[in-house]
């Protein structure tokens, strides 16, 4: 997860959260995409963005750095506040320009439970988040951080909307965006009490797009999270609490992506 994801910085300076994701087609084509939230991109198809790119050196990461600055179609989703762009060609002008290939560890499709597997999970699971709250990040070495927390919500479940889930995590600004994980290094139980001693699990639930805030007033709103700090009158406080947008809605540019790409 730490080669996963890209720190975005969009026109206006504002941050937010990109990952990687390869979709797989039955001819052996894999597809390699940035996907991020609408509002990320500042709901502009044509927005163009900056962000850091790890070169290979063998199968390893490279110490070098690339700053990208990139202008791109960003092709929308029909309902959900998600987007994504092709990024192959980007990294075949690289390759041309700099002879180095691009480091990266995408999200993949079997990351993706279907809500058959879903309903196997238990209403409170550990999750992990990968991004850039705030934007912050290693610098140096052109890494995300970490937050951990638990479901608020059981993951089958539709929260308020559809194909939406709610997370109890500290979710701040530079969030948005962020892909949200079920993760299990040293074992784990379902909801049927089956004990899984030393297994691993991996699932990949969704993206971080929105949460609650606080005003000074103690009223409740609920908003994108955003994608810079802004001086309010209101003063917002965090509940720790996200909205994420579910993985398989992710799946819906599928055919969208087939259709583009035969067209080519």
């Amino acid at each position: 997860m730490l080669y996963s994801t890209v720190r975005l910085t969009a026109s206006n300076g504002s941050t937010g959260t990109g990952f990687f994701f390869n979709f797989t087609f039955t001819d052996g084509k894999t597809v390699p995409v940035v996907i991020t939230n609408k509002h990320v991109v500042n709901n502009n198809q044509k927005e163009e963005v900056s962000f850091f790119l790890h070169a290979k050196n063998g199968e390893i990461p490279d110490d070098e750095k690339l700053n990208i600055t990139f202008k791109t179609d960003w092709h929308f989703h029909q309902d959900q506040d998600i987007c994504f762009c092709f990024v192959a060609t980007l990294f075949q002008q690289i390759k041309s320009a700099k002879q180095k290939d691009i480091f990266f560890i995408p999200i993949t499709e079997e990351l993706i439970w279907d809500n058959t597997k879903l309903e196997g999970l238990s209403a409170i699971e550990d999750v992990v988040m990968v991004g850039y709250p705030n934007g912050l990040w290693d610098q140096k070495n052109n890494l995300p951080l970490f937050r951990k927390g638990i479901t608020s919500s059981h993951p089958a479940i539709d929260f308020n909307n559809k194909n939406v889930g709610a997370v109890d995590m500290a979710c701040f600004p530079g969030s948005s965006g962020s892909p949200i994980f079920i993760l299990n290094e040293n074992g784990y139980s379902d909801k049927n009490e089956n004990s899984y001693l030393g297994g691993k699990r991996l699932v990949f639930l969704g993206l971080l797009f929105q949460g609650p805030q606080l005003n000074a007033k103690g009223e409740m709103i609920i908003e994108n999270i955003p994608t810079q700090q802004k001086i309010s009158s209101l003063t917002p406080m965090m509940m720790n609490l996200g909205y994420y947008i579910k993985a398989t809605e992710i799946l819906a540019f599928k055919p969208e992506i087939e259709k583009l790409i035969s067209e080519k």
